[in-house]
């Protein structure tokens, strides 16, 4: 089921390069666009997107130009230029999207950090690998009190990298799955200033405190932080993306074009 309604919005694509839409058809296909994220994340989101944002730049006053594709399946990159396309319009108009349509209800039990020793046979387990690896197994089996107890035990006990950052991030992600996204940002936040060379924790700390800002009503934090996890270009870049270009809309910022540049200042 879910395979044919991918190949009937990929139908509807390619009805749209050869302007075979109404208006009204046009804005219904930007709304499906924008609810199947997995669709986003499929079509490779990131191909293309300098040259595409690079081209807005200069063409900002006149209308999109839009060119047939070679066949009907077409190439990847070609769709994801498409895609990405079909989101820059979706935030340059009014539309029924809501920001919490971007935004985690909850983070997985698998984003929990554990004892780089638990993928390794080679590694010995220290006392700080075993209580972070008890934290998660408790996390996992819904047991988030005891999970926080083994977490802070971590924190007071051992200083060294990398247990603390490990810790804090996991202390924030159950807090943020128990509402308490306050104290979430707290542990986040120390989670990014304790990481030493490691841009996945890093990247995971920055898109969760993005999260957990726009919980709190934050959106000019939540705005730099998904910016720093969109620069980490990791697992979560097109989230991010997508994320950072839905605050700029609800902002009131009109610089689209300038994305990569913002980021990275």
């Amino acid at each position: 089921m879910e395979h044919d309604q991918k190949l009937i919005l990929r139908k509807k694509i390619d009805s749209y390069v050869k302007g075979q839409l109404s208006e009204v058809e046009i804005q219904e296909l930007w709304n499906e666009i924008a609810k199947d994220v997995s669709l986003l994340d499929d079509l490779e989101l990131e191909v293309g997107v300098k040259e595409l944002l690079a081209g807005n730049a200069s063409s900002s006053k006149k209308k999109a130009t839009l060119h047939t594709l070679p066949n009907w399946a077409w190439h990847s990159a070609a769709a994801a230029v498409i895609i990405l396309v079909a989101l820059l319009q979706l935030f340059r108009t009014p539309t029924p999207t809501e920001l919490s349509q971007f935004v985690l209800n909850d983070i997985s039990p698998d984003q929990i950090e554990t004892s780089d020793a638990l993928r390794s046979s080679t590694m010995n387990v220290s006392s700080a690998d075993s209580l972070l690896n008890l934290g998660f197994q408790a996390a996992y089996n819904g047991n988030n009190k005891k999970a926080l107890e083994l977490f802070d035990k971590v924190i007071e006990t051992y200083a060294q990298e990398p247990y603390g950052s490990k810790a804090y991030l996991n202390r924030g992600i159950i807090l943020y799955n128990n509402g308490d996204y306050e104290n979430a940002i707290v542990s986040f936040k120390e989670a990014i200033s304790r990481v030493v060379e490691n841009r996945m924790l890093t990247e995971k700390a920055q898109w969760f405190l993005a999260n957990a800002y726009i919980n709190t009503n934050e959106l000019e934090l939540a705005l730099n932080a998904v910016g720093e996890a969109y620069m980490q270009n990791g697992v979560f870049r097109t989230q991010a993306f997508r994320l950072y270009q839905k605050l700029n809309y609800d902002l009131g910022k009109v610089d689209y074009e300038n994305f990569e540049e913002q980021t990275e200042n």
